[in-house]
Formats: structure tokens, C-alpha cells, sequence
């Protein structure tokens, strides 16, 4: 049978070549969304954890050496002794490979309160150095730096990627779409790339009006899932809430410690008085899919190795500007965790992915920092740049002992402005005036201020908070400090409190903080 001439003229029309051009997106849709519909129902394994005794001889001092040959993707060294003792350690991936540069690490600067949860279900723990992100390393090489020590263990992390990782649409949609809607952006890529295909392959949806409505409808339903609902807030503020990462997306799968002293949950103070930045002295030249491994390792580290109720931090910031969620409880509470001994009271924590003792941040670090700390202040209804007391509640590296009323003339400080330690880095720490004053214009709130002597108890916590203690804390001692800014290089304890006088413009606010469980601290 013979043909028409229209039906030939149809078969032999061929797309332009403008129209073969759509096939590039299509397929560069197509690859960002299909990883993360692959993988974002497949649950992570958790990270493992090993302690592996390591052949140095009990009082062993410095230049002893021994290897663990373990996978880890995350390493700390555990021992008994001195807990002022340094080590070096090195890593290779391959047995007769190099061994990587030697990184001294000491005593983890990450602590719990005096009497806290974290503190009860930590007690009696060997000595345990911050954790190294050492990412697919088979063997571990540890030397004695300083100090006499015994019972030196490498505590060894692994950690597994199962969800889509950062690099994939999950990363791409981050500021498009709330942390819940992933599932729905990858979808979209990938229909979108479809229909892009078809249209460069020669098909027109144009040619039925039916067929052009339906996409179009189709179109505008993709786009509504796609698109966040606002936070629901008590308190509306003027800085918007940046997108993060939920602890229910990286970490679902880890529980709470089940140690009976961490209780069901976490502890909740009457709101955030202040701000606190560290640093997790952790590798820079990770990449934008390690993130969320590093995160999970450092989670097992706190809980396995430290023994805390949950990671320590309250929000952990890579350098390429994700945000993390760090202890669970909700982003828009105050949630107390272990980030800074003696001051996670009416705290928050927040963490810079890495270490920034000879480096700066990235400029997208930075900015999620900014962003992160306004919208934090901005909730709790906190100037920044308004000074604000508060009392020690002791911990082994906090700079004054239990029960010091302390003022500070701002509310974002650095770890090294209460505790014996380097965090958040030599080079970072001196920015942390500029970043006081970036953060500063950001803070906003709809509504009146709180009192400058208001109570952070049962009646101004945020809406639906219970805090577990609420009960003052005795004071043991009647000096009032005023802070300075810490030195650069801190290396031994105080054992006495300096004595100064409180500015004359900073006015103290009343805290409520956790009575202590334990042995009265010394007076």
C-alpha cells in the first residue's frame, strides 16, 4: 500500500538541531535526580566503632610508637595517665603505602557540665583526644609526644554512605526546598528531563490542547511539592531560617544513648542566652559528599568513644556551607549538649566542619555562619551585641570553677573564651569580631524584646518546651569575673579565678542552670 505524501513528509521530519540541543539538560537532569531516587531509600548503616589495644608499655613516655592495622574512616586515641598527654598520628590506606603527615592531637576540648546527663554517663572513661577524620585509612600509626601514659588504645570509626549524598539533587534542591522534600525535587529533575528529551527527540505537546493543559498542570503540582512551608515559629523573626540538613536526615537511624543516666531525651534550658564557635579540628579537603559521613562518624565518636547522651555539638557547618543539625531536640529550642564544659546552660554550639588553627574558613562556611547565628539569636529574641552573665557550672577545661558568676560584654564568643583550649583556631579566632558584626544587622524579631533581667526558667521557654531542671544553682563562690579575650595559645589550667571587676556596661541576666547531682564542687 502506497503511502501519502503528508503521512511520508511526516515520518521522514527530523527535530532541528536546536531542538537535539534539550537532549544536554535532559541528561544533566536526569543524573542529579536519578542518584537520589536510587539511594534515598536505602537506610545508612551505622558507623562502626573498634577499640584497639596498642602495644606501648604501661608509663610509656615519649617516642613510644605502636600500629593498629583497622579500617577507620575517623580515629582518637584513648589511654590512662596523664591527661595532659599529646600524640601524634598517621595514617596510610595501603599497607606498603606512605604514611600520612602526623597530626598531634591531646584531651578532647568538647566536655558536659558538672553533674549533667553527658557528665553521669561518661564517668569513668579512659582519657580520649579529639577525633582525626582520616576517610578509608587500613592502618593507624600512634607516637607517644609528651606524657607518661598506659592502656593507649586507637578508637577507630567507620562510616558508610547510604542516602543520597550532598553532591546529588539533595545538595542542588538545598536552598529550594525544605529538608522533608527531596524525594519530591529529585522527582521533578528527572520528569522534567524526560519531557526535555521528548521534545528534542521531535515530539510537540503542542499539537493537542489537551496534552499541553495536562503538563502544564503537571508542571505547577511539581513546582507546589517543591516548594518549603514555613517554619512554624512562636516567635516570627526577621532573619529567615537557612536550610539544613535535619538530624532525622543524617542521623535517623543513630539513637539516643540508652545509658539510664542520659534519661529519654534531651535537656532543654529556659532559652539560648549566647553563642558559642568551635571548630572540630577535623581534615579540610574533604569533599561535599563526605560531609554527612563525617557528621555520622563524629556522632559515634561522642556517644561510643565519650560516652555523651548525643553528639556533642549543636549544629555542625562544612565548608561548603550545609548545615547540619547536631544534637536533636529542635533547631528552634535551647537545647543543652556537651560543646563547651561549665557554659552549655543557655548555650548553643555551633561547629565549623574543620580546622582553622593556620586557615580561614571558606567564604561559604562563613556565610552559613552568618546566617546560622542570626536566625539563632533572632529566635531567641538575643542582641548580639548586648552583654549578658552567667554562672559556671565546672568542668574539668572550663576557666573558672563551679558556681563563678561571669560576664561577658557580647553573646557570640569562642570556645577559648571559657574553656583551656585553641578552639575555634589561632587564624579564625581573631575574625570573631567581624563576625559579630555580620551577624549583627541580620537580627530581627517581630514583637517586644525580652526584659534585659529576664528569666530563662519555665516562663520564657519557647512554646511547647519542658525543660527537664530548672532549679538554681547554689553559688560556691561570690567573685564576679569579667571576661577578657582568651589568649592565643592556652596550655595550662588555672587553678585559681582572676579577680576583675564586672563592666560597668554589661547588665547581668538571671539564668536558671541544672543543680548539680554530684559531689558538692570545692569552694
Amino acid at each position: 500500500m502506497s503511502s501519502t505524501p503528508a503521512s511520508r513528509s511526516l515520518r521522514g521530519r527530523r527535530p532541528s538541531r536546536a531542538r537535539r540541543l534539550l537532549l544536554v539538560p535532559a541528561v544533566a537532569l536526569g543524573v542529579l535526580g536519578a542518584p537520589a531516587l536510587a539511594l534515598d531509600g536505602t537506610p545508612a548503616p551505622p558507623p562502626g566503632s573498634v577499640s584497639v589495644p596498642l602495644a606501648i608499655p604501661e608509663g610509656a613516655g615519649a617516642g613510644a610508637q605502636a600500629v593498629a592495622v583497622v579500617p577507620a574512616d575517623l580515629v582518637g586515641v584513648t589511654w590512662k595517665g596523664d591527661p595532659t598527654a599529646r600524640f601524634g598520628v598517621e595514617v596510610r590506606r595501603k599497607r606498603a603505602g606512605p604514611w600520612s603527615p602526623a597530626v598531634v592531637v591531646g584531651a578532647t576540648d568538647v566536655a558536659p557540665d558538672d553533674g549533667s546527663p553527658d557528665a553521669r554517663a561518661a564517668a569513668g572513661r579512659p582519657n580520649a583526644s579529639d577525633p582525626v577524620w582520616v576517610g578509608g585509612a587500613s592502618q593507624v600509626r600512634v607516637t607517644v609526644e609528651t606524657g607518661a601514659v598506659g592502656g593507649v588504645a586507637v578508637a577507630a570509626v567507620t562510616a558508610a554512605p547510604g542516602r543520597a549524598p550532598g553532591g546529588s539533587a539533595g545538595a542542588v534542591g538545598g536552598a529550594l526546598v525544605s529538608p522533608g522534600d527531596g524525594d519530591a525535587f529529585a522527582l521533578a529533575l528527572v520528569l522534567v528531563g524526560a519531557l526535555l528529551a521528548a521534545v528534542a527527540l521531535g515530539w510537540s505537546p503542542w499539537r493537542s490542547r489537551r496534552v499541553g493543559a495536562g503538563l502544564g498542570v503537571g508542571a505547577l503540582l511539581a513546582v507546589a511539592a517543591c516548594t518549603p512551608n514555613p517554619p512554624p515559629s512562636p516567635n516570627p523573626v526577621v532573619a529567615a531560617q537557612p536550610a539544613m540538613t535535619m538530624q532525622a536526615s543524617w542521623g535517623g537511624d543513630l539513637p539516643w544513648n540508652p545509658d539510664p543516666d542520659c534519661g529519654s531525651g534531651p535537656e532543654y534550658a529556659g532559652d539560648a542566652e549566647f553563642l558559642v564557635v568551635h571548630h572540630t579540628v577535623n581534615s579540610n579537603t574533604y569533599g561535599p559528599g563526605d560531609s554527612r559521613n563525617m557528621v555520622r562518624a563524629i556522632w559515634r565518636y561522642h556517644v561510643q568513644t565519650l560516652g555523651y547522651c548525643d553528639i556533642a555539638y549543636n549544629f555542625v557547618v562544612d565548608r561548603f556551607g550545609q548545615i547540619f543539625e547536631g544534637r536533636r531536640g529542635g533547631v528552634d529550642r535551647a537545647v543543652v549538649a556537651a560543646h563547651a564544659g561549665g557554659f552549655n546552660w543557655a548555650s548553643s554550639g555551633v561547629a565549623l566542619l574543620g580546622d582553622f588553627t593556620s586557615v580561614q574558613p571558606s567564604p561559604e562556611a562563613w556565610n552559613a555562619l552568618v546566617d546560622l547565628l542570626a536566625w539563632k539569636a533572632s529566635v531567641h529574641r538575643r542582641d548580639p551585641a548586648t552583654g549578658f552573665s552567667t554562672t559556671s557550672a565546672g568542668s574539668g577545661g572550663a576557666r573558672w570553677p563551679a558556681g563563678t558568676p561571669v560576664s561577658f560584654p557580647n553573646r557570640i564568643v569562642g570556645h577559648r573564651d571559657l574553656g583551656f583550649t585553641a578552639c575555634p583556631g589561632d587564624v579564625f579566632y581573631p575574625r570573631l569580631a567581624a563576625l559579630r558584626a555580620a551577624v549583627q544587622p541580620r537580627v530581627g524579631w517581630l514583637g517586644p524584646a525580652p526584659g534585659a533581667a529576664a528569666s530563662v526558667g519555665p516562663s520564657s521557654s519557647p512554646t511547647g518546651s519542658t525543660p527537664t531542671t530548672v532549679a538554681s544553682r547554689p553559688s560556691t563562690s561570690s567573685t564576679t569575673v569579667s571576661a577578657s579575650p582568651a589568649p592565643t595559645a592556652p596550655t595550662t589550667a588555672a587553678t585559681t579565678v582572676p579577680t576583675a571587676a564586672s563592666p560597668s556596661s554589661t547588665t547581668p541576666t538571671t539564668l536558671a542552670v541544672r543543680t548539680p547531682t554530684g559531689p558538692a564542687p570545692p569552694g
